[in-house]
């Protein structure tokens, strides 16, 4: 299964550019230079979800890591987009 999921990744520059954003995202939010945007975030997911959202990243070759990585960045989009609109 890791091997067919590595080559639509691969053939599709969509998922390609999706993959490569979402990753950047996650592990911008996972460095600890960003403390700050780090906990604004934590604030906005309490807020919006009632409780904090980890954000996954990715720790392996397996596409069950990219898989988690994807999933936690839904399920923090809207607190996501608050934070992005906010700084504008």
């Amino acid at each position: 299964m890791n091997l067919f999921v590595s080559e639509i990744f691969k053939d599709s520059v969509l998922f390609k550019e999706a993959s490569f954003n979402a990753i950047l995202i996650a592990s911008y939010f996972y460095n600890s230079n960003n403390k700050y945007f780090i906990g604004n975030l934590r604030y906005l997911q309490k807020e919006n979800y009632g409780d904090h959202i980890h954000l996954a990243i990715l720790g392996d070759t397996r596409w069950n890591s990219h898989y988690e990585c994807y999933k936690t960045l839904i399920k923090s989009k809207s607190a996501l987009q608050v934070k992005i609109f906010i700084k504008l």
